[in-house]
C-alpha cells in the first residue's frame, strides 16, 4: 500500500484521536504542551493531510488547495462542541470555590478596541489551577480581587469565573 493512499486513513484517525481519546485534561490546562500538539493537529497537519488526500482524486492542484485551506474552519464546529461540552460538565459536575484574580490586564488590539483581561487562581484539594483569559469589558476586576469560581470535579482545569459568566 502507497503511502499516498494512507493520507485519508490518517486524516481519519487523527480526527477521531482528537475527539475521542485526547484527555479532556489537554484542553482545558493553562500550561504544558499537548495542547499546542492538538491545535498543531487541527490547524496544520489536518489540513495537509486532507490536501494529500485529495491528490488521489482528479481535483485540480487549485481545488484541493482550496479544500484544505477551507478545512481549517472544521475547528469552528469543534470549538462550538468543546464549548456545549465544557457547560454540559460544569452544569452536572460543576463545584463553586474562591479564587483570587492573579493577572489582570489591557489587551491592545490594532484593529478593535482594546479589551480588559483577567486570569484567576484557584485552589482545588492542595493543587493550584489557573482559569483561561477571560475578557472583562466592564473592567469590574483587578488583581487581588476575590472571586467565585465554578470547576469541575472531574476536570478541576475546567472553570469560569461566576462573575463574568454569560456576560
Amino acid at each position: 500500500m502507497s503511502l499516498n493512499k494512507l493520507f485519508p486513513l490518517i486524516y481519519i484517525l487523527i480526527w477521531l484521536s482528537v475527539i475521542f481519546f485526547t484527555p479532556t485534561e489537554v484542553f482545558y490546562s493553562g500550561d504544558g504542551i499537548l495542547r499546542w500538539i492538538v491545535f498543531a493537529g487541527i490547524f496544520l497537519m489536518l489540513p495537509y493531510l486532507l490536501y494529500k488526500s485529495l491528490e488521489l482524486t482528479s481535483l485540480a492542484k487549485k481545488t484541493r488547495k482550496g479544500i484544505a485551506y477551507l478545512s481549517v474552519l472544521l475547528g469552528i464546529p469543534f470549538g462550538l462542541w468543546l464549548n456545549a461540552q465544557s457547560e454540559k460538565e460544569l452544569e452536572e459536575n460543576g463545584k463553586l470555590t474562591h479564587g483570587i484574580i492573579d493577572k489582570a490586564w489591557l489587551v491592545v488590539r490594532k484593529s478593535r478596541t482594546d479589551v480588559w483581561s483577567v486570569r484567576a487562581k484557584y485552589t482545588v484539594g492542595d493543587k493550584i489551577f489557573y482559569t483561561s483569559t477571560k475578557a472583562n469589558p466592564e473592567k469590574s476586576l483587578f488583581e487581588g480581587d476575590t472571586i467565585t469560581i465554578i470547576y469541575s470535579e472531574t476536570t478541576p482545569q475546567m472553570s469560569e469565573i461566576m462573575e463574568l459568566k454569560n456576560k
